[in-house]
């Protein structure tokens, strides 16, 4: 490898070895997959830089260019932490995605942190806010912005002829319940519930790029595709860029959640339900994800070499010159 490249290590956490002495995850790794292609697909697309990618030894290599791109595979049997830090000596930056589920997004950008690289995350105290919706939305309220009435599982429930129940730090639909008699629900394991009513209206997200002031662009304006079921929720991925006729009115929200929540930085997803009366926030995601699949092909631009100049990197005049194909 010529050293004037640039070693991007991308560690995603479902596919990149966490779980490797364990099964894996069947619900979460279409999303896992799609967010690894896009990304990695952008990254090589940049002059001068050179993915390694963690991996699970157990799963099909991917298709990417093998002078581009050199797999670091974990097997079952090793201490995958042990072997990201490996992998991140032998890097310039460091990429994590991860679920903020039972902290883990947070874990993993601290281990990393640990290391001395870069790191291309939001900071300590964002990633540990934005992974409670509880907290999320008490911050969110406090700043005016328009969000989900969220309160724990036990307390006086939102006035609603309907309620959502879900973790505190839950990822995207898994254990998301609607519930007509709240009264009458009991969990189905142990954990922090939340309780919130049943908001109406479009399932949506936009995906904003965070700088070292707080300032933003907002990105894409899309459609999530979720299905309500019988006293459940399934998501079925993003429509990257179909909503971009609201975009006057979500600018606003994405600046006032940045000033909200200081700390985020890089690519931030925002979850939201649009309504005739305005947007109202569900979630801020402060990492990579679905909704960045196919987003450079939207956009005309590559996203990821901006994403990186916010990181202390040299990564090809921000990578406009190179969109993903």
């Amino acid at each position: 490898m010529e050293s004037s490249l640039r070693r991007i290590l991308v560690c995603e956490y479902v596919t990149g070895g966490a779980l490797c002495n364990g099964p894996l995850p069947t619900e979460l790794m279409d999303d896992a997959n799609a967010m690894v292609a896009a990304l990695v697909g952008d990254l090589i697309a940049l002059d001068g830089i050179h993915v390694t990618l963690c991996w699970d030894n157990r799963l099909s290599p991917p298709s990417f260019p093998s002078d581009r791109v050199a797999l670091f595979p974990v097997s079952p049997g090793e201490d995958p932490e042990a072997c990201w830090r490996v992998a991140a000596d032998l890097c310039d930056v460091v990429w994590p995605i991860a679920p903020e589920s039972d902290g883990l997004l947070g874990h993993v950008a601290t281990l990393f942190r640990g290391t001395g690289c870069p790191v291309a995350a939001c900071a300590p105290d964002a990633i540990a806010l934005a992974s409670s919706k509880t907290a999320t939305a008490a911050r969110l309220a406090a700043h005016g912005i328009a969000t989900i009435p969220t309160v724990l599982f036990g307390a006086p429930p939102p006035p609603a002829a309907r309620h959502v129940v879900k973790p505190d730090d839950g990822a995207g639909c898994l254990d998301t319940f609607i519930i007509d008699d709240i009264a009458a629900w009991a969990p189905p394991h142990p954990g922090r519930w939340i309780v919130q009513p049943l908001v109406e209206g479009e399932a949506c997200s936009l995906s904003m790029l965070v700088d070292h002031s707080g300032g933003v662009r907002l990105l894409g304006c899309n459609r999530q595709k979720v299905e309500r079921g019988d006293g459940s929720f399934s998501f079925h991925g993003v429509e990257v860029g179909v909503m971009e006729h609201r975009r006057a009115a979500w600018e606003p929200l994405a600046r006032a959640i940045a000033a909200a929540i200081p700390g985020l930085r890089g690519y931030v997803a925002v979850d939201l339900i649009d309504r005739p009366d305005g947007p109202v926030v569900v979630e801020v995601n402060p990492r990579l994800s679905v909704g960045y699949s196919g987003l450079s092909r939207v956009l005309g631009w590559n996203p990821a070499g901006d994403i990186l100049a916010l990181f202390n990197t040299t990564s090809a005049d921000t990578g406009r010159e190179t969109a993903h194909v």
